[in-house]
């Protein structure tokens, strides 16, 4: 059975139910879990911003405030549990950060929106990203459009 298990997060309501349904998993399995959320840095991943933005300090500073609130939302579901989890906060593009951290785990448990087609082209999939280059067992979790 599983002994790690890797639940990424980006704080949206389609992460946090497969967040829960992971940590049904791994209460039942008697599991190891860690947390994982990707801070992106914003100037990579737009750029269509002017080079020296005069508030790229303060925008990083509140993108990673909101992933440290996301992270202690993580402990708090899984508090509510009876369980505990690790967190764990890294910089990169998501699906290859969540794909390189996955090899250390059995299990990613992951959320996915369900998009079209259109929506795919333009906003790309974190999950289908992680699912064709990870070598490592991955359960999605279909997230009804409201819960997107």
């Amino acid at each position: 059975m599983y002994k790690r298990v890797l639940l990424p997060t980006d704080g949206s309501a389609c992460s946090e139910a497969a967040l829960r349904e992971g940590l049904e998993l791994v209460k039942t399995c008697g599991a190891e879990a860690t947390v994982l959320y990707i801070l992106e840095n914003p100037l990579i991943t737009l750029p269509m911003l002017p080079e020296g933005i005069p508030y790229e300090a303060e925008l990083y500073e509140d993108l990673k405030k909101a992933a440290e609130e996301t992270l202690e939302r993580a402990r708090a579901i899984a508090k509510e549990m009876g369980l505990e989890v690790k967190t764990l906060m890294r910089e990169g593009q998501p699906a290859p950060t969540i794909v390189e951290v996955a090899k250390d785990y059995d299990l990613v448990v992951m959320g996915t929106h369900g998009r079209g087609a259109l929506e795919k082209l333009i906003l790309g999939s974190v999950t289908e990203g992680v699912l064709h280059r990870t070598a490592t067992s991955t359960l999605v979790i279909h997230c009804k459009r409201d819960a997107a």
